[in-house]
C-alpha cells in the first residue's frame, strides 16, 4: 500500500488516497475506487483496509480519504468523490490499472458516493472519457434516502443516520437533489451496471432494494445480494459474511470485464 494526495479547493488538507495492490506494463489490472463507511460524520480510510487488501491480489484498489460532514458537506464532498475518478482515471497506467475497467464501490455514506460518481460520470463525462471507461458500481449497504422515509429505517427509535444527514446537506432542501437522495432520482436511465449488497436488517435495507428496483426500470443492469447480519461492518474481516463479500465483488467485476 502506498499514499498520495490530490488538491481540492473547499479542503484545507490535500485529500488523501490510498492506493493497494499494483498491475504491470504485461498486465494491467482492474481498479476498483473505494469510498468507506461510516455516516458522512464519521468513519476512516482506515476502515477500508480488510476489504482493500483483500482484494488487492485481483485489481488495484484506490481508497478515498473523503473529509467528513460538518466539516465538508455537499456539494463539495460529492465534488472530491469525482476528482478520486478524475485522478484514477488520469493515473491508471502509473498504478497498472486498465483504463477500460474501471469501478466505484462504497459502503454506508460510502455507498451513497459510489451511486452519485455513477451519475455524475453519466452526467458529465470526463475530459479523457475517450480513454476512460467506468464499468460499474458496487453498493454496500449505501445509504440512498436523505428522506428517510423507509420502512426499515423507521423502526429504529434513535437512528444515527438522522444526524449524520443533518450534518451533510447543510439545508433541508438539498435531501431532495438526486445527487443526494439517488434513490429519490426521476432519472436514472444510462447508468452503469450496479451490484447491490445489503444484510437482512440493516436498517438501510428498503432504501438499498428500492434503489435496485428503480434502476432495473430505468434498464440499467443490477443484481441484488442480501448478506447475514452482524454487529459489525461487511467490509470487516471479522464479519461471517467478509469473504462471501469479497467474491461477490471479484465476480461482478470479472463478468463486467
Amino acid at each position: 500500500m502506498w499514499t498520495t494526495t490530490f488538491e481540492y479547493s473547499a479542503s484545507a488538507t490535500p485529500i488523501t488516497l490510498q492506493v493497494f495492490g499494483k498491475g504491470d506494463a504485461k498486465r494491467k489490472q482492474p481498479v476498483l475506487i473505494y469510498f468507506h463507511g461510516g455516516l458522512f460524520n464519521c468513519g476512516s480510510i482506515e476502515t477500508a483496509y480488510d476489504i482493500a487488501n483483500a482484494l488487492s491480489e485481483h485489481m488495484v484498489v484506490v481508497c478515498v480519504a473523503y473529509p467528513l460532514a460538518p466539516a465538508m458537506q455537499f456539494p463539495d464532498t460529492i465534488e472530491v468523490a469525482y476528482e478520486a475518478l478524475a485522478w484514477v482515471s488520469a493515473h491508471a497506467k502509473t498504478i497498472g490499472g486498465d483504463t477500460k475497467r474501471i469501478f466505484v464501490a462504497g459502503e454506508q455514506a460510502g455507498g451513497n458516493l459510489a451511486a452519485v460518481v455513477a451519475m455524475l460520470f453519466r452526467d458529465r463525462g470526463l475530459t479523457c472519457r475517450n480513454q476512460c471507461s467506468l464499468q460499474g458500481q458496487i453498493l454496500i449497504n449505501p445509504m440512498l434516502d436523505a428522506l428517510q422515509t423507509s420502512k426499515s429505517l423507521a423502526a429504529v427509535a434513535d437512528s444515527p443516520c438522522r444526524r449524520a444527514w443533518a450534518d451533510y446537506t447543510q439545508v433541508a432542501s438539498n435531501a431532495l437533489h438526486p445527487y443526494v437522495s439517488p434513490v429519490n432520482s426521476c432519472r436514472l436511465a444510462g447508468l452503469v451496471p450496479a451490484m447491490i449488497i445489503n444484510s437482512d436488517t440493516n436498517p438501510l435495507r428498503d432504501e438499498a432494494e428500492t434503489y435496485a428496483t428503480k434502476l432495473v426500470l430505468a434498464g440499467v443492469p443490477v443484481q441484488v445480494q442480501r448478506l447475514e447480519d452482524n454487529a459489525l461492518n461487511l467490509s470487516n474481516s471479522q464479519h461471517p459474511a467478509f469473504h462471501t463479500l469479497c467474491q461477490l465483488i471479484m465476480q461482478f467485476i470479472g463478468q463486467a470485464a
